[in-house]
C-alpha cells in the first residue's frame, strides 16, 4: 500500500541529488529552505559582485553596469533563491493531491496497484541520475553557446576587462559557467518536476476512476486538482521574474520596443499556461463523458420522480389541499432536482478560472517596474498630481 512519506518523495526527494547535494542544496522538502536559497546567491550572485568591484578599480563604470544590469540581479539574487523557496508551498501540496486520489476512493480498487507502481515509478525517475546528467550537458552546452557569441548579444561592460575589450572579464566568466548554468540547472529541476507531474496525471486519467456526475464541486470529485495551480503560483511568478528582468535590460540598454516586451510576456504567459494547466486537461475527455452518462441516468431518475409525483398530487388533486406543501414529496423532489441541477452544471475541466487568473498575474507581477519604466518621469508625476486634486 503507498504510504503518505512514499507519496512526498514523489516529488520531493530531489531531483538531481547529486548536483543539489554538492552544493549543499539536497534536503528533504521544505527543510533549511533559507540557507539553501542563501548558498544560491552566495555562489550565484555574490561572487560577481565581489568580482566587479576587485577588478574594475578604478573603471567604476563597469560596477555601475553591474548595479544596473536588472537581468542578472533578476536571475541570481532573485530567481535563483525563489525556485528554492518555491518548494514548501509547492511540492507538498501536489503529494496531497497525489495521496487524496486513494484517501477520497478516486481510484478504483482493480487500480491501486498500477498506481503505486505509478508513484514508485515517478519516484525512481526523480531520483535518478540520467535527467541530472542531461540537465547539466544542457546547462553548459547553452553557456558555451551564449560565451561564443556574446558580442552580438549586447552584454553589459561589466562582463568584459575593458570598454573596448571583447574578452571577457573573470565576474563573466563566473556568470557563464557558475551563475547561469546554477540557475539553468535550478530551472530544469522543476521543469523535471512538472514533466513527471504531467505524466502522472495522463496515467491516472487513464486508470477506471470513481467519478461521481453529481458531486457538489462541479468537477466529478476532481476538483482537488485545482489547488495544483494554486500551488505554482510562486513558480509563475519566478519565472515572471527571469523574463522581466530580461525585458528590463532590453528596454534600457538595447532599445528595444513596448511590442517587444508585450511579446515576451505574450510568450511567457502562454508558457504558463501550458506547463501548469495544460497537464489537467487531459480528464476533460473522462469528464464530458462522465456529464453525458449523469445528465441521461440522473435525467431518467428525475423523470420517474417527476411523473410520480404530478400523478400524486397534480392528477388526483385539482386543488392542492391545505398542509400538501409540507409532505416529504415536495423537499425530497426539491433535493433529486437539485443533485440534477449538479450534472448539469457540470464543468468538463477540474480547475477555476479564478485560479487561472491568480496564475497568469503572478507571472506578470515582475512586469509592473518594467512598463514604469516605459513611462517617461514626468508623466507618473502628472497623473500622481492628478489623483491627489
Amino acid at each position: 500500500m503507498t504510504t503518505v512519506d512514499q507519496v512526498d518523495s514523489t516529488f520531493g526527494r530531489g531531483p538531481f541529488p547529486h548536483f543539489q547535494r554538492s552544493l549543499g542544496l539536497f534536503r528533504p522538502v521544505g527543510t533549511n529552505i533559507f540557507a539553501r536559497a542563501f548558498t544560491c546567491v552566495l555562489v550565484g550572485w555574490f561572487p560577481l559582485l565581489l568580482l566587479v568591484f576587485v577588478a574594475s578599480t578604478p573603471r567604476w563604470s563597469a560596477v555601475w553596469s553591474f548595479l544596473t544590469d536588472f537581468g542578472t540581479h533578476a536571475r541570481s539574487l532573485i530567481a535563483a533563491p525563489l525556485f528554492i523557496l518555491c518548494e514548501p508551498a509547492c511540492l507538498k501540496r501536489l503529494a496531497t493531491i497525489v495521496n487524496h486520489f486513494i484517501k477520497a476512493g478516486v481510484v478504483e480498487r482493480d487500480d491501486k496497484p498500477r498506481f503505486e507502481a505509478l508513484v514508485a515509478s515517478n519516484r525512481s525517475l526523480i531520483n535518478g541520475t540520467f535527467a541530472e546528467i542531461v540537465a547539466i550537458i544542457a546547462a553548459y552546452s547553452i553557456a558555451i553557446a551564449l560565451v561564443q557569441h556574446l558580442p552580438a548579444l549586447g552584454i553589459r561592460p561589466w562582463y568584459l576587462t575593458s570598454q573596448n575589450s571583447t574578452t571577457m572579464s573573470v565576474a563573466g566568466w563566473w556568470y557563464s559557467f557558475v551563475s547561469l548554468p546554477l540557475l539553468l540547472i535550478l530551472n530544469f529541476v522543476w521543469l523535471w518536476r512538472i514533466v513527471l507531474w504531467g505524466r502522472f496525471l495522463i496515467r491516472v486519467a487513464a486508470m477506471k476512476l470513481r467519478l461521481i456526475a453529481a458531486h457538489p464541486d462541479r468537477a466529478s470529485g476532481l476538483k482537488f486538482l485545482n489547488s495544483s495551480l494554486v500551488a505554482f503560483i510562486p513558480l509563475a511568478f519566478t519565472f515572471g521574474v527571469i523574463a522581466a528582468g530580461a525585458s528590463a535590460n532590453q528596454l534600457l540598454y538595447n532599445n528595444a520596443t513596448i511590442e517587444t516586451v508585450q511579446m515576451l510576456a505574450g510568450g511567457l504567459t502562454a508558457a504558463v499556461l501550458i506547463l501548469f494547466v495544460g497537464p489537467l486537461l487531459v480528464f476533460v475527455v473522462k469528464l464530458h463523458a462522465k456529464k453525458v452518462e449523469g445528465i441521461y441516468s440522473y435525467g431518467a431518475l428525475a423523470d420517474d420522480v417527476g411523473r410520480q409525483f404530478e400523478e400524486k398530487w397534480l392528477a388526483n388533486n385539482p386543488e392542492i389541499r391545505s398542509g400538501a406543501l409540507e409532505a416529504p414529496d415536495f423537499s425530497a423532489t426539491t433535493d433529486l432536482y437539485q443533485v440534477v441541477a449538479n450534472v448539469h452544471d457540470m464543468k468538463l475541466v477540474p480547475f477555476e478560472l479564478r485560479a487561472v487568473g491568480s496564475l497568469v498575474v503572478a507571472a506578470l507581477l515582475p512586469f509592473i517596474p518594467v512598463v514604469l519604466m516605459m513611462m517617461p518621469i514626468k508623466s507618473i508625476v502628472t497623473e500622481l498630481a492628478r489623483l491627489l486634486v
